[in-house]
């Protein structure tokens, strides 16, 4: 019975890990506070299909790529679906912190991400509103 409390404890332990590790972490790159990648990311200048390293962490930290890719439907719709949409970076960052599911009725319901930090969220929004919306 004790061995089977220590395999269950290592377990868990591993569970914890692996939650811990995908949700991210880490410092908020400061390249997202220039001016310059900025202005440079509200023109589309987005780099293609590719997401910028800044971003990237961002969207990772924030766990956003679990469930969205750039071009492809995941569990929620690609960076380019939600490009297409046409929302202003004002429209995405409140549709972020409170989704509205009707929005998107073939797809399950998106968790609100109100506790992204605004800073976060906006420079996630000005690069998504970006992309191509071809």
């Amino acid at each position: 019975m004790k061995l089977f409390h220590t395999f269950s404890h290592a377990i868990l332990a591993l569970f914890i890990a692996g939650i811990t590790t995908a949700c991210g972490g880490g410092s908020e790159p400061s390249a997202i506070e220039s001016s310059t990648k900025q202005e440079s990311l509200e023109k589309g200048q987005s780099g293609g299909s590719e997401i910028p390293s800044e971003i990237k962490s961002l969207l990772s930290k924030n766990t956003c790529l679990g469930c969205h890719k750039m071009d492809k439907k995941l569990i929620g719709p690609s960076f380019l679906a939600i490009a297409k949409r046409g929302y202003t970076d004002k429209e995405l960052v409140q549709l972020i912190k409170e989704p509205v599911p009707e929005n998107w009725s073939d797809y399950p319901p998106m968790a609100p991400m109100a506790w992204v930090e605004d800073k976060q969220l906006e420079a996630m929004a000005v690069w998504i509103a970006s992309l191509p919306k071809e």
